[in-house]
């Protein structure tokens, strides 16, 4: 699968860097991927083939992602989506449908509701449905319990270790690369997040402020929302989903909403079952 990377002056003229993948003919519809928080774009490496068969699409590592600079500034859902437009329009998309995960979710929002001539439609999976304060009594609470964990200085090796143990998904040598993608590793073997802490909490604090219902309220694009359930370890914030699609149904949302079997990360746990409900949203003649 051939790939051409290239830098996108972001908002404020941040570094940004994103890929196109070969596939698709130039005038087939477009898609842009979002990645979540602490996340990359590698994260949709495993959908890549099957929506390059039908689709021009571009990912990019958002602002202090990936590889992407990091700015200590500009984490506000007005500067990733002023971001995101800048991608698009470096990419030469035509109204792409936008396609964020979690975070990624939230900023798919965003952007739907307050540029819908920029886009074609989104797809919000497994986030963008519920306020964080429906969930946490304080900012502060919220700050603690979302916490990031602490990860800097420890040895790759041990790093790998981990992650046999704790991938919810077997630890291929793809999907190994989509978490290393996350991490740098210095001179000494050593891993450090490439998100920094403090930038994490400057992201978490924006969608403790963004109001979903509001937003929604505004949607004048297509819009779905893919949201997984039926994880044992998730079963909280499944009750919290489920609550929030009910408010937002009873607030009157355009969006459609669908439930899968499976975790929060659907891009690894799911890719073939994504690529085809993207796939069918996305077509214009199927949509």
């Amino acid at each position: 699968m051939e790939e051409r990377w290239f830098d996108v002056a972001g908002d404020g003229g941040v570094r940004l860097r994103a890929r196109q993948i070969a596939g698709a003919s130039n005038d087939a519809p477009a898609i842009l991927l979002h990645h979540g928080l602490a996340s990359s774009q590698r994260i949709w490496d495993l959908m890549l083939p099957g929506l390059a068969r039908r689709f021009r699409v571009v990912t990019y590592d958002a602002r202090g992602h990936g590889l992407s600079a990091k700015p200590s500034s500009g984490y506000g859902f007005d500067h990733v989506t002023r971001d995101a437009l800048a991608v698009i329009r470096a990419a030469r998309l035509r109204r792409p449908v936008v396609v964020g995960h979690s975070w990624g979710a939230d900023v798919a929002l965003a952007l739907s509701a307050d540029r819908p001539r920029a886009v074609a439609g989104a797809v919000l999976v497994d986030g963008g449905v519920f306020r964080m304060r429906s969930s946490f009594a304080t900012w502060e609470e919220a700050k603690r319990q979302l916490a990031p964990p602490l990860l800097a200085g420890t040895p790759l090796e041990a790093f790998r270790t981990v992650l046999i143990r704790w991938s919810p998904v077997p630890l291929t040598p793809e999907v190994e690369e989509i978490f290393l993608s996350l991490m740098r590793v210095d001179g000494r073997g050593r891993i450090h997040p490439r998100l920094a802490r403090a930038n994490h909490f400057r992201i978490l604090r924006a969608i403790w402020d963004q109001d979903a219902v509001a937003l929604h309220a505004r949607l004048r694009v297509p819009t779905l929302a893919i949201l997984a359930h039926g994880s044992a370890e998730a079963a909280g914030f499944d009750a919290a989903k489920r609550e929030a699609v009910q408010r937002l149904n009873s607030a009157g949302s355009p969006a459609t909403f669908i439930w899968v079997e499976g975790i929060h990360d659907l891009p690894i746990q799911q890719p073939e079952l994504l690529v085809r409900r993207v796939t069918r949203f996305a077509t214009p003649a199927v949509r």
